[in-house]
């Protein structure tokens, strides 16, 4: 039986996770291997694509109409807001969602790509780990009859507009547009020898320059003085036509017809599996009727790119590109394309041969999205209880959490696979305990959690149940009071942190579901008053990660049973005047939680933890069993 995959290959979820924390603004390099899918072409994805874009423009549009001072905006500010539909901070949506819509036909298929991976692809290797392909390698679907993958679609609208952000800086700076077309190539180019390309994956990908010239002749078609796609009107903005791919993608996008350079090790890897798979295949009619349509493919695009790629290839600029071609691997003298045009042989399949090329009549209508939520929400839970440490009596609990939502990417229900994107503002979350003394009220025990902004993007398939949802924190503020465990008050903050949750829901009704999640936060400043002595520990706050996985059981349409188990380990360097001087103080905690819901506004709850904290400053280890119960009310 085999087990069903994961929404994103754990490879490319760690990778994409750790390179969205480190660099908030970068793209990241894949690659892609359109030989597997020569001979077995998915369907033809034209359709889905084009509504899937112009949902996306549309939504844009939508977003910007519906606030006040929607007519402030320029063409090229509602431009930008078209550009973030389709990415987040290196996390590109739009490669996310056609990487798992279950519209888009993939070859390899999702439950077969780990094999593809590991025996199939061109870039299959026997190296322990490969740094440069830790994304993993793209599957390939078909647009207008070219094969094409995934990654072509990030190279599109989000290197596309990093091309026509440089363009339009050079035309302000009076720079001729052949020159600034020739310095935005050089641009990509440059991406391409460096962190996007050889220097990462060890791959130059010509396919890769085509896709971002393609989608920075999209962006300037936006706000272009003549026949711009974006009108400002009185009733707001609109669309003047929709965005068709046909208009863009071309065999120059299939790394089989435009294929790639490699640095010495790559190329060694790929001509040996070129060799081993493909050369014996070469002269078969699946192969000859693929070269032979993508070299009559009718679609001809502007083709300044190709034309200016060509000059730099004749100066030694880039890659010989020549050398790396499967005729290259094979030893073997490339076809003439005009003949091989010309010639008249059978079908491979859905080839560019059977692309629709001319325009859909009549246009298609898009509808725009409809976002039903609140774009801001506020989230106010309150709750309360009881409290118990060891060898104390019950004292009073107050648990609360505020969150302000904010929703900056919504998403409807078009389709199974959504990508929404969101900020949160003002986050509190944590437990009080209130005693008696002879004195008056006293407090033996806080922990509250206090981020001032959440930055977060989620990828959940409603179809299969997976969930995905990756987050950057800043400035995260833990405030602690633990008299069981001699501390009055402690201070935790730090710079940065990340967030990450992968979720799956089970059955017909997605009734049970679990989840594992994880939070790391940066280095920032620690410290800790001991009311034993008075004294206190100040210093760096090297590091916190947290760990907690959990279920839940849908029983009703509010009664629900939900379990949590985690923990969590916080690192201090610093002095502490109290004890030896120096010292690396630990926090420690473990918890286990449960939790029933008897409406949608209100929970019980009982939660067991145990706290400790180890000061080797002190030369001690102080820890204390916690027991938490109550009921707490959402609003």
């Amino acid at each position: 039986m085999l087990r069903r995959p994961l929404l994103i290959p754990w490879r490319s979820w760690l990778g994409a996770l750790g390179l969205w924390a480190a660099f908030p603004g970068s793209a990241r390099a894949t690659e892609t291997d359109q030989y597997f899918a020569i001979d077995k072409p998915p369907r033809d994805s034209l359709e889905v694509l084009n509504e899937k874009i112009n949902r996306d423009i549309l939504g844009a549009l939508a977003l910007v109409n519906r606030r006040a001072s929607w007519d402030q905006y320029s063409c090229q500010d509602v431009a930008h807001r078209v550009y973030q539909r389709f990415r987040i901070s290196g996390l590109h949506k739009i490669e996310l969602w056609a990487e798992n819509s279950p519209r888009i036909d993939r070859v390899p298929t999702q439950k077969d790509h780990r094999r593809f991976e590991a025996h199939s692809s061109i870039y299959r290797n026997a190296r322990l780990w490969d740094w440069g392909l830790s994304f993993g390698v793209k599957a390939t679907f078909t647009v207008a009859g070219v094969h094409m993958g995934a990654d072509k679609l990030s190279h599109f609208f989000q290197t596309g507009w990093k091309y026509h952000q440089r363009f339009r800086e050079f035309m302000k700076q009076g720079v001729p547009e052949r020159e600034a077309l020739e310095r935005i190539i050089r641009y990509g180019v440059e991406t391409e020898s460096g962190p996007l390309g050889s220097v990462t994956t060890g791959v130059f990908s010509f396919g890769d320059l085509e896709a971002n010239y393609q989608g920075f002749l999209f962006y300037r078609s936006l706000c272009r003085d003549e026949d711009p796609r974006l009108l400002k009107t009185p009733q707001g903005w609109r669309l003047t036509r929709p965005f068709d791919w046909r208009d863009y993608v071309s065999p120059q996008f299939d790394e089989t017809v435009n294929n790639s350079a490699f640095v010495p090790m790559r190329w060694e890897e790929v001509r040996a599996n070129l060799r081993r798979d493909y050369c014996p295949r070469l002269d078969s009619e699946t192969f000859l009727e693929h070269y032979r349509s993508s070299a009559r493919y009718p679609r001809k695009p502007d083709d300044f790119n190709i034309r200016y790629v060509r000059e730099l290839l004749a100066r030694g600029e880039v890659p010989r590109q020549q050398d790396f071609s499967i005729w290259a691997a094979c030893g073997r003298s490339p076809p003439d394309l005009a003949q091989l045009a010309a010639e008249t042989g059978g079908s491979a399949g859905a080839g560019p041969e059977h692309a629709t090329t001319e325009p859909l009549t009549p246009t298609p209508r898009y509808e725009a999205p409809v976002f039903d939520e609140a774009l801001l929400r506020p989230l106010f839970e309150l709750g309360g209880g009881g409290f118990r440490n060891d060898g104390s009596a019950w004292n009073a609990l107050l648990r609360t959490r505020f969150l302000l939502h904010e929703t900056v990417g919504p998403e409807d229900t078009w389709d199974a696979v959504r990508t929404p994107e969101y900020l949160l503002w003002a986050s509190l979350d944590g437990h009080l305990a209130l005693g008696s003394s002879p004195a008056g009220v006293t407090v033996p025990y806080a922990d509250l959690r206090f981020t001032p902004v959440q930055r977060r993007f989620e990828l959940n398939n409603v179809a299969t149940g997976e969930e995905l949802a990756v987050g950057v924190v800043l400035l995260p503020l833990r405030l602690t009071r633990f008299l069981a465990l001699d501390r009055s008050l402690g201070v935790e903050t730090s710079v940065i942190g990340v967030r990450a949750r992968l979720g799956r829901r089970f059955g017909e009704r997605q009734r049970t579901g679990v989840f594992g999640a994880v939070a790391l936060d940066s280095p920032g400043y620690k410290s800790a008053l001991h009311p034993s002595d008075g004294q206190a520990f100040q210093g760096v706050h090297a590091a916190t990660l947290a760990l907690e996985t959990g279920a839940e059981l849908q029983l009703g349409t509010q009664l629900r049973l939900g379990l949590l188990l985690g923990g969590s380990a916080s690192l201090g360097l610093g002095w502490d005047r109290g004890g030896s001087g120096f010292s690396a103080p630990a926090d420690l905690e473990a918890h286990a939680e449960a939790q029933v819901d008897v409406t949608r506004f209100s929970r019980l709850f009982v939660r067991g933890q145990l706290e400790a904290i180890l000061e080797p400053g002190r030369n001690r280890l102080l820890s204390t069993p916690v027991l938490l119960g109550g009921a707490t009310f959402r609003y």
